[in-house]
């Protein structure tokens, strides 16, 4: 009798369910339908909580509405910000909108220009780098550390204002630790029994979890302090009534910390911005550099139109690049933006919308759905890019040809706000390399170019970007 009124129950409670829920599955049939890998649990490997469904655009109309008008970011992303927190580019609204206003002045061109000399000397100390490790001439060797390695350098100078007052062995350790929390935190989002708190307490990861979380604590922690004591005595506080005296700082961290006694911007809130910084702005860029050095070792033509390139700019492959030589790189602007297209280091972008809503493509989203944006289906979407969407054409980003929907930094309200920095930063990486050293590697004999990657966190390749290199 128990277990009879225990079935009742339980009929009558997911009729009720299914019922209250009617508005939700009557629209929802009407997208088109994902597939679901595994039986009875259908589409919710796909999602965080299972009572949302995800609805996945590639249509170039709708991706532009939803980016525009839609800035919520959606509960999928608590994973994440078990290490990141509300930082600017995980934040609600409410937080997001106070902390985008606060630092957009920190990117401004005029600032962005100002890091150039930075940004060519590490990239040459890149390349001289290179060869002091032993990777030219010597055989494929994994470019990734290398290039991460850059990136971090180039994020320390120019955002945080740190030459080399912190040691290599801690940035070198960041890196793993890097590379190490952002897995455990992918493993995490694809094992659906450690989604439960309880459970995941009590694995082995989650001990992992807390240490290398503790170090990414720490080490953010000790760069914001460093900066703290560089400018206790540089500003008054009572000019900080000025705002002249904020614009004049010299780099991103500067900039926050001397609005944290004005603003109110507390340590936790420095922290997550910090954090934001060093994940976001390290892993994006390695990222870019890297699959474009692998799809040049692919298409040594397009290699050696590059490299030609660079030389009829400089007229001397051994001068010094100037910020009025990065536009006459036209080519090369064309390669990295194809890289990005195929190959884009953020696959998927989350939004949220909390009432129905109706797309330019006549599609109408339930209320409360989570919807991804997935850049990678964007940029291979042959509507948008022809028949040849899977081929890697730079030529495609000629003026004079229509190209489908380019948005590796995201678009509207909540675009990459250091986009122009990381653009920037890619391109003198890799005219450092290419003017210096061919790049090799296993040549694709096709136009369609294959790189196993795999997701974490970022879609990054399995082989660590493994290159060779010889002297030009």
């Amino acid at each position: 009798m128990i277990a009879l009124f225990l079935c009742c129950v339980a009929v009558l409670w997911y009729l009720s369910f299914r019922q209250k829920r009617k508005r939700l599955y009557e629209l929802a049939a009407r997208i088109p339908e994902m597939k679901a890998k595994y039986p009875f649990i259908g589409v919710v490997q796909y999602t965080i909580n299972n009572k949302d469904i995800p609805s996945s655009l590639t249509d170039a109309n709708d991706t532009e509405f939803i980016l525009k008008k839609k800035m919520d970011k959606p509960n999928l992303l608590w994973l994440v910000r078990t290490v990141i927190g509300n930082s600017g580019i995980f934040a609600p609204v409410n937080i997001w909108t106070r902390r985008r206003k606060l630092t957009v002045p920190a990117f401004s061109p005029k600032i962005i220009n100002s890091y150039i000399d930075i940004l060519i000397q590490r990239s040459d100390n890149l390349s001289e780098g290179l060869s002091l490790a032993n990777r030219v001439g010597t055989g494929p060797f994994q470019a990734w550390s290398h290039i991460f390695e850059y990136s971090i350098e180039v994020l320390f100078e120019t955002a945080f204002g740190i030459d080399d007052s912190l040691s290599k062995e801690k940035k070198l350790a960041f890196l793993r630790n890097s590379t190490s929390i952002l897995t455990l935190v992918t493993n995490r989002a694809f094992r659906i029994w450690y989604w439960s708190d309880l459970i995941y307490k009590c694995s082995a990861s989650y001990t992992k979890f807390v240490e290398e979380r503790k170090f990414t604590y720490d080490f953010t922690d000790e760069i914001i302090q460093k900066k703290r004591k560089e400018l206790e005595n540089s500003v008054d506080d009572t000019e900080l009534q000025n705002d002249e005296s904020v614009k004049t700082v010299r780099c991103f961290l500067d900039y926050l910390i001397l609005l944290s006694s004005r603003d109110g911007i507390t340590d936790i809130e420095l922290r997550e911005e910090v954090l934001t910084f060093l994940y976001a702005g390290t892993d994006t860029s390695s990222v870019a550099i890297c699959t474009t050095l692998k799809l040049l070792a692919k298409y040594p033509k397009v290699q050696e139109r590059v490299y030609k390139e660079i030389i009829e700019v400089l007229g001397d492959a051994t001068r010094t690049i100037t910020k009025d030589d990065l536009p006459k790189l036209k080519y090369l602007e064309r390669v990295v933006k194809e890289s990005l297209r195929l190959f884009p280091p953020v696959p998927f972008i989350l939004r949220q919308v909390f009432e129905e809503t109706e797309l330019p493509s006549g599609t109408i989203l339930p209320g409360d759905t989570n919807i991804i944006i997935s850049l990678w289906a964007i940029g291979r979407d042959p509507q948008q890019w022809g028949a040849d969407a899977d081929c890697f054409d730079p030529d495609r980003f000629l003026p004079d040809r229509k190209t489908g929907l380019f948005i590796p930094f995201s678009c509207g309200p909540r675009n990459c706000i250091g986009y122009q920095f990381a653009f920037m930063s890619i391109k003198l990486a890799l005219t450092a390399i290419v003017r210096k050293y061919r790049v090799t590697g296993e040549e694709e004999n096709g136009p369609i170019p294959h790189i196993d990657c795999s997701y974490n966190i970022m879609m990054k390749a399995k082989d660590g970007y493994e290159i060779g290199l010889e002297m030009r």
